[in-house]
């Protein structure tokens, strides 16, 4: 496998961010990058990362640098947590059946399916047909960020700690809920394994 493809752009997020040629504070300091500056990560999800900030490539800490991505270069989002953060733009849009709209309007299913799809995921436009896409997750205990919680004749994506965002109705739209079993579960999907 490819050792750079998660490749990915990130901002330093403290003042000032030494580049070191190695993993460890006793490492030789190679450069040193202040608040803002750009910088190409390499490696994500460790203490240390490697970077590569105005030319120079060597270590630093992954939580001073911001990714682009969203979250920090020690801790990423998942993709389940990038799903949900582009769903959540579209909160407070109306809701209107039949539609896949995420602005102009798009009934529960259409909603997920449209966010789906800016993810590269084919999914049906149809609540019940959902039941059976991606996954199956055991509980809503096990459920994480982006997976699709399925009830009677409607759906929405989990968003974490117990809370939906879903095209709710005509009355209240596309609409964060804090209770994802406000009504009964039929079945929870993951996407993205």
């Amino acid at each position: 496998s490819d050792p750079y493809a998660d490749v990915q752009g990130g901002t330093v997020n403290t003042n000032q961010l030494a580049i070191r040629a190695g993993k460890g504070n006793s490492a030789a300091r190679l450069s040193t990058v202040n608040e803002g500056t750009r910088v190409t990560v390499l490696t994500t999800g460790k203490k240390w990362v490697k970077v590569n900030a105005n030319g120079v490539t060597g270590y630093t800490k992954g939580k001073n640098i911001n990714l682009d991505e969203g979250g920090t270069a020690a801790k990423p989002y998942s993709k389940g947590e990038e799903v949900v953060n582009f769903a959540l733009q579209f909160v407070g849009n109306p809701y209107r059946w039949g539609g896949t709209s995420l602005t102009n309007g798009a009934d529960c299913s259409g909603y997920i399916m449209s966010v789906y799809r800016h993810f590269g995921k084919s999914l049906p436009h149809s609540s019940s047909a959902m039941r059976n896409c991606g996954t199956r997750v055991s509980s809503l205990s096990a459920a994480q960020p982006g997976d699709i919680i399925c009830y009677s004749g409607h759906v929405a994506l989990y968003m974490g700690n117990n809370k939906i965002v879903h095209a709710s109705n005509p009355n209240s739209g596309i609409k964060i809920t804090n209770n994802a079993s406000y009504r009964s579960i039929v079945s929870i999907r993951r996407i993205f394994n």
